[in-house]
């Protein structure tokens, strides 16, 4: 049932406002048109995005090509409309919502928590907005997922496979191999169980290492010579490391936002507003009838830091996989954005966030778990996070 309102939730006006690019598919819409040999959009100095490019190729080249294909093949099939655009975020924003589920199932020793988390990573504002607009980030989450999912099944193969997936999509996908990297060495250094064999432990990693290699850069070459240009992946990879590098900025500004910031939902992000103007009389008011915000559910937010203590503490008792997953996955995914703001000048927004919430809401099931409140609780609880979800629902008014 969760499921099923969940994809309802995501498809419902996905063509609303009719025409409109929301946030930044400004860029990858047009990237797929460019690959579509289609017209572009005029921005407001009535110039397209992407000027003097070779249609038939991918002109982003800051990002992996794989997932602004998959939206470039949406819209072959569905057309140059709201649905072409966005029906693939919707479809992995569902899986997404799925394969946390099964994980969850995997790994938690408490009946509700599997049920709990994922009906915290449904109601996330960010991850909903994420999950419905034409932009690369719920792709990487996704296969991230799906690499997560298969590692705990004991398939570690496709769990390689999903990592490359992952970091095709962005290449932030490549913390999804640093998180099972270091899950595994501490799976295999703290288990008591047996004696420990360090030739299957390195044999282990040369053989995923190398099916992650493999993919990661068969698949690069492939798409690289059939729709972006480049001749071999490592010239790509250069050009994606060196033009991420140069996104610095002395003082943040506008939309740019720092990860402390984050944890309190400042700097939001307003991806689409449209208002509307009423007049009565001689008095004239406005308000959002449409409101896109690149921010998390304050509900869920609020309780990262307590959730992530407690899971530090957790972990010290029992070690069991949950915690040590959310704890690694969530220093992995968040962490490092503060030496690279602190040293780097590195410009970061909230919405980089998106990576870490899977961690956050599995933590917060965990800790609410292990305290065994009281149903009603739990219900209150859970009630608010539904409340301050459909505060922050993007569509204030039925659309026409």
């Amino acid at each position: 049932m969760l499921f099923v309102v969940d994809i309802f939730l995501r498809a419902i006006w996905l063509d609303k406002p009719a025409g409109s690019l929301i946030f930044d598919e400004w860029y990858y819409v047009n990237v797929a048109r460019v690959i579509l040999g289609l017209k572009q959009s005029l921005g407001s100095n009535s110039q397209p995005p992407y000027v003097n490019v070779p249609p038939g190729l991918d002109p982003n080249h800051e990002h992996p090509p794989l997932a602004k294909l998959l939206i470039a093949f949406s819209m072959y099939l569905l057309g140059d409309n709201g649905y072409g655009w966005r029906i693939p975020s919707v479809i992995f924003g569902s899986i997404a919502i799925l394969v946390f589920y099964l994980l969850m199932k995997r790994l938690a020793t408490y009946k509700m928590v599997p049920l709990a988390s994922t009906f915290l990573f449904s109601f996330d504002n960010l991850v909903f907005v994420q999950s419905r607009i034409a932009i690369l980030d719920i792709f990487a989450l996704t296969f991230m997922l799906l690499g997560l999912y298969w590692y705990f099944s004991g398939h570690s193969h496709l769990s390689a496979i999903g990592m490359a997936l992952s970091a095709l999509t962005k290449i932030t996908g490549l913390a999804g191999i640093l998180i099972i990297v270091i899950v595994h060495v501490v799976r295999f250094t703290t288990d008591r169980s047996s004696r420990r064999n360090w030739s299957e432990f390195f044999s282990w990693f040369e053989k995923y290492v190398a099916v992650w290699l493999a993919c990661f850069l068969l698949l690069l070459t492939i798409m690289d010579r059939l729709w972006v240009g480049y001749s071999n992946p490592f010239d790509h990879i250069k050009f994606i490391l060196s033009y991420s590098a140069g996104l610095v900025s002395q003082c943040p500004n506008g939309i740019i936002s720092c990860p402390w910031q984050w944890l309190l939902n400042q700097v939001q992000i307003p991806y689409l507003v449209v208002n509307v103007q009423v007049s009565s009389g001689t008095t004239s008011n406005s308000y959002a009838s449409i409101k896109f915000l690149g921010a998390m559910n304050p509900a869920i937010l609020y309780l990262t830091i307590p959730a992530m203590i407690y899971m530090a503490y957790s972990y010290y008792q029992k070690k069991s996989d949950l915690t040590l997953l959310s704890l690694v996955w969530f220093a992995v995914a968040y962490l490092p954005f503060y030496p690279a703001v602190i040293f780097g000048q590195r410009v970061t927004y909230l919405f980089y966030f998106l990576a870490a919430v899977p961690a956050i809401c599995a933590a917060i099931a965990q800790m609410i778990a292990d305290q065994n409140p009281p149903k009603l609780v739990l219900v209150f609880y859970l009630a608010v996070v539904l409340a301050s979800f459909f505060s922050m629902f993007p569509f204030k008014v039925i659309p026409t």
